[in-house]
């Protein structure tokens, strides 16, 4: 029995506090209405590139996505940094008779 009220209230609860999901991605159509949306794959496929992130930020949002890229450009330069030294390396340690 009390495994059963424990069921009802854990229910009840989930019931009363759960909200439905923001829309996260906003995009004008052709006429220029604004329309919000869940997914990005939820809207035509012409309007995906130019969808503006309107929900939360955090971690795994795309709101991280100029970090990220910030990152990967930081990585670039120095895998570009360290092929240019390895290239000098050779140049550095190489005998002067040739």
């Amino acid at each position: 029995m009390r495994a059963f009220m424990l069921g009802i209230g854990l229910g009840a609860a989930l019931w009363l506090f759960a909200e439905p999901a923001n829309a996260q991605w906003k995009y004008a159509d052709d006429t220029g209405v604004t329309k919000v949306t869940q997914y990005k794959l939820n809207m035509p496929e012409r309007y995906r590139d130019s969808a503006v992130w309107v929900g939360p930020i955090g971690v795994g949002r795309p709101g991280l996505s100029e970090e990220a890229r910030q990152a990967k450009r930081r990585a670039d330069e120095y895998t570009r940094i360290g092929q240019s030294q390895t290239r000098l390396w050779r140049y550095q340690h190489a005998s002067p008779g040739r």
